[in-house]
């Protein structure tokens, strides 16, 4: 009865992975997408004021001036706040199994 548990097991393993790579591959092609058209935006950008004869500190503060911008629309809040709360989920985790496995080892 044993190995037919672990068949089933597998079976749902390769089920649940199938399911993720259908829906995540979508989602990671448009982001890297996205992300090489930011780049190629930047570098143009980039150029444009290099040649235009902006200084080094003007540009770097239209850079941070953007990055403040982009950061503080609520829908990269939002993803923040989730990361953060993800970390603290995985360091509650890690600290719960590292006690445990502390407490064993005594």
């Amino acid at each position: 009865m044993g190995w037919r548990r672990l068949a089933g097991v597998g079976l749902m393993a390769a089920g649940a992975g199938a399911a993720t790579a259908f829906v995540l591959l979508p989602l990671a092609l448009r982001g890297f997408v996205r992300g090489l058209q930011l780049t190629v935006n930047a570098c143009v950008w980039l150029a444009a004021s290099l040649g235009a004869g902006m200084d080094a500190w003007s540009i770097v503060a239209l850079i941070g001036r953007g990055a403040a911008d982009a950061l503080s629309t609520p829908r990269a809040l939002g993803v923040i706040v989730a990361l953060v709360l993800v970390g603290a989920l995985a360091l509650y985790g890690l600290r719960r199994l590292l006690g445990i496995e502390e407490e064993s080892s005594r």
